[in-house]
């Protein structure tokens, strides 16, 4: 009774193990898109790196925390408005974010203007 069950639970690990599916390792190309937009990524700068960049003033600095925070609450109700459809979220959402990039460059002084557009140019 044992010998029967024995050779059956061997049998049926053997054709178990060799049924298994061998994968190969997949080669990556260097120049494959994946590859390009993770390094694209890797090599953006932070929005704080650019603003550090930048040597803004301390009053700039805190009309900029002014800015985001203004920003950021007016995203939340804009996001958490149920009365507005997608599409209309999202434009109000990118007229947001133009009005916040005018009233940052209202901040900033000329030279500090031109080294800004000279960051967003390099990595968009």
């Amino acid at each position: 009774m044992k010998i029967p069950f024995i050779i059956s639970v061997l049998v049926f690990t053997t054709l178990g193990l060799s049924a298994q599916i061998e994968r190969k390792p997949v080669e990556i190309k260097k120049d494959s898109p994946a590859v390009l937009a993770a390094t694209a990524t890797y090599n953006k700068k932070s929005r704080r790196e650019k603003l550090e960049e930048l040597d803004l003033t301390r009053e700039q600095k805190l009309k900029l925390v002014d800015l985001r925070q203004a920003n950021q609450t007016a995203k939340t109700t804009i996001e958490n408005n149920s009365n507005l459809s997608d599409q209309e979220k999202k434009k109000q959402l990118r007229d947001l974010q133009k009005e916040q990039a005018q009233k940052l460059m209202s901040i900033l002084t000329e030279e500090q203007k031109a080294k800004y557009r000279a960051n967003n140019s390099n990595n968009p």
